[in-house]
């Protein structure tokens, strides 16, 4: 019996899932920002990466979404996916850690474990 409502449940959850998922229309681009790209800020404990999104040539300002990459450490970065001063050009995000590293630390960090800026920008 337990199998037969995990069964089920497993089954309605695929129908929803399937059902919820919008149509795609629009212009998706999206790339890696190396770990060269990250720099300090006015702020000593964080560090900021701006983003050149100018060769997806969006007519208006996407939406942006991000993540990062590397060997270790980027579990504890806050901020990740807040996206600032986005245009159609790019944009830029500042992180900090959770752990409460200098900029300093974070930039030998970044270049150490290889943090790089997974991104993709939608436009519709």
């Amino acid at each position: 019996m337990a199998s037969l409502l995990l069964a089920l449940l497993l089954v309605m959850s695929t129908v929803v899932c399937a059902t919820t998922s919008a149509p795609f229309a629009g212009n998706v681009c999206g790339g890696i920002s190396p770990l060269t790209r990250w720099a300090t800020t006015a702020r000593s404990d964080t560090i900021k990466m701006n983003v050149d999104t100018s060769h997806c040539q969006f007519e208006n300002v996407p939406l942006y979404f991000t993540s990062i990459t590397g060997t270790a450490g980027h579990y504890l970065l806050v901020g990740v996916n807040a996206i600032y001063e986005p245009t159609q050009y790019g944009f830029s995000i500042n992180v900090h850690s959770t752990s409460n590293e200098t900029a300093n630390t974070l930039m030998a960090w970044s270049a150490m474990y290889h943090w790089d800026v997974n991104w993709f920008g939608f436009s519709s």
